[in-house]
């Protein structure tokens, strides 16, 4: 459009409809500038470097990466920080001089376990470099307390409650609403405990999943207690003995010495300004996570793989999170391997997994820039499945002992919906030449021949699984079988069975990255995020009018497992899914 502009002021009279229009841009072009404006001073990009104490409003929710482009409205809103800014900001105020403390302010928490406990570690070290740090525990669970924990001194206000109590895993059946809807699911898997079919074809748990989903649910149980217990300078019985009697009340909770003192969350940022004596000015955790820097140094590239992982391009889901693309990742990866400043690639992966194709054309790009350049995978929440397969192709694989990983088997299938038309009142009749022409049809089950066929695909697709970990992993394919077979595992449990080299979270992973491209430990690093966020026009003029929300959306329960219903039905039938069973979520 600008273009045209120019040539229209260069020749030709403007008509009153082109005036028009000039008149139009000019003013929202000033008017962004002017809102722009506005909010620098408001919010400056650059925060002042005396001392101060930073306040960690800690979000909801936090994404791994940057956004990918949309059109809707919130292309006015400023980002939020996404958790590497927030990890590595907390890690850079360990040396910093001018953070002289940090406050967290914690109310729920919708992040996964391995954050959390990414996010805790992080908050030690600030602590271990002699700096103190104070939380403010509005209420909560076993999530949130974990995360305060890891401050000096944790406050509650008098009139919260801490649902203290234990941990839960569940999951979500489909096949009773199938069987009232009149839809009749087709489906196959390769893997005894592949049990994603599950949720389709069966009303409740099989042995075998359930046995998969306890010990799991174990091994969070096990770690939360030591983590705990280390915390707050208690024995593992001890913590187990307080679970037990959960939950509490804020004064309950100060009694029985889980918090330190009972204070409005305003008194403890006043605490915290005035220890030492002196008032120290306080500043906002997530500003500092977002001040730019002289971009000097060696670049490490952080590559960020976020959602379930499917054909096309990366974008939000309709029901809320994020999926990731082939093709947005594969085009990142080829310039990243175009790129020679970058020296190493640190690649984060927080998916369930996904579709199959898109799976191999990721490992294959992955594989191609490892040649070149070494790439450390640092899994977050969730690196299962077709998670793992991308995992696999890294040089070394870093996980936090909280991480769901493994799932190696795939399924697939479809789902037949002639019962529902008719129950609807709608008939579909159909006409073919070819025995198997109605393989795929939705309105057909699978026969014995057809079933058989569709097994032999599934088959084949786990046997290129189990070569591409195999190769990876450096180990022989009957080995990775025997910790295959669909087996979702736990980050501590996958580096007994080699599926993870180390534990630690990204911070650690770019330490593996520097020592494997050959970079001083002491030197800076400049981190370039990819995918990049490409922005529209107007995103770019008139970006950050509006500061983001605390909280993307409010969840019902069932939303995220409808949403994955909803991912499923609109992948082609029959289309191999390397993807983790059921919504697992420890809460």
């Amino acid at each position: 459009m600008l273009p045209a502009i120019v040539h229209s002021s260069q020749g030709d009279p403007l008509s009153p409809r082109r005036r028009a229009i000039l008149i139009t841009l000019l003013a929202i072009a000033v008017g962004a500038l002017a809102l722009n404006l506005a909010i620098a001073l408001r919010h400056p990009l650059r925060a002042t470097t005396g001392p101060r104490v930073l306040v960690f409003e800690v979000p909801t929710q936090v994404d791994e990466g940057p956004p990918p482009p949309t059109l809707n409205f919130d292309l006015l809103r400023r980002e939020r920080p996404a958790f590497h800014e927030l990890l590595l900001a907390m890690h850079n105020a360990v040396e910093d001089r001018a953070v002289t403390g940090v406050v967290l302010h914690v109310g729920s928490l919708d992040w996964g376990w391995a954050r959390v406990y990414e996010m805790a570690e992080a908050v030690r070290a600030v602590r271990d470099g002699g700096k103190p740090v104070y939380a403010s525990l509005d209420g909560g669970g076993e999530k949130e307390f974990l995360l305060a924990a890891a401050a000096g001194l944790v406050a509650m206000p008098p009139v919260s409650t801490l649902q203290f109590d234990g941990l839960t895993a569940s999951a979500m059946f489909l096949r009773g609403a199938y069987d009232k809807l009149g839809i009749k699911p087709n489906f196959a898997h390769v893997g005894r405990y592949k049990s994603a079919v599950e949720q389709y074809t069966r009303d409740s748990l099989s042995p075998d999943g359930r046995q998969a989903l306890e010990d799991l649910l174990d091994d969070q149980f096990t770690l939360l207690v030591d983590s705990l217990a280390s915390a707050r300078n208690l024995s593992a019985d001890s913590v187990r003995r307080l679970i037990d009697d959960g939950p509490y009340t804020a004064r309950q909770a100060h009694q029985r010495g889980l918090v330190d003192t009972l204070l409005a969350e305003a008194e403890v940022d006043s605490l915290a300004a005035h220890a030492g004596g002196s008032r120290r000015p306080t500043g906002s955790f997530a500003h500092y996570a977002q001040e730019g820097g002289e971009a000097v140094g060696d670049h490490i590239a952080l590559v960020v793989a976020e959602g379930e992982i499917v054909d096309g391009k990366s974008s939000e889901g309709p029901f809320g999170g994020r999926v990731v693309g082939d093709r947005t990742l594969v085009e990142a990866l080829r310039e990243i391997r175009s790129r020679r400043h970058i020296r190493a690639v640190v690649l984060r992966i927080d998916s369930p997994g996904g579709s199959g194709d898109a799976s191999d054309a990721v490992w294959q790009e992955l594989r191609r820039l490892r040649r070149e350049k070494p790439v450390i995978v640092s899994m977050g929440d969730v690196a299962a499945s077709g998670g793992y397969y991308l995992a696999c192709a890294g040089d070394a694989i870093v996980a936090d002992p909280a991480t769901i990983t493994g799932s190696i088997g795939v399924f697939g299938g479809k789902l037949n919906v002639l019962g529902l038309y008719r129950k609807l009142g709608l008939n579909v009749e159909t006409v073919h030449r070819g025995k198997h022409a109605e393989m795929w049809s939705p309105f057909h089950d699978f026969d014995a021949e057809e079933l058989a066929l569709y097994q032999q695909s599934l088959d084949q697709f786990y046997d290129v699984f189990l070569a591409r970990v195999a190769e990876g992993r450096k180990m022989p394919a009957a080995q990775v079988d025997s910790v295959g077979q669909g087996r979702v595992w736990s980050g501590l449990a996958a580096r007994r069975h080699g599926l993870v080299d180390r534990f630690g979270g990204l911070h650690e992973a770019f330490l593996v990255a520097r020592k494997r491209a050959h970079i001083d430990p002491e030197a800076d690093v400049v981190v370039d995020v990819y995918p990049r966020p490409r922005k529209t026009f107007f995103q770019r003029w008139l970006g950050g009018v509006f500061d983001e929300p605390e909280q993307d959306d409010t969840r019902f329960p069932g939303l995220r497992e409808f949403a994955q219903w909803y991912q499923l039905a609109r992948n082609p039938a029959g289309e191999v899914m390397a993807l983790m069973p059921y919504t697992i979520r420890i809460q």
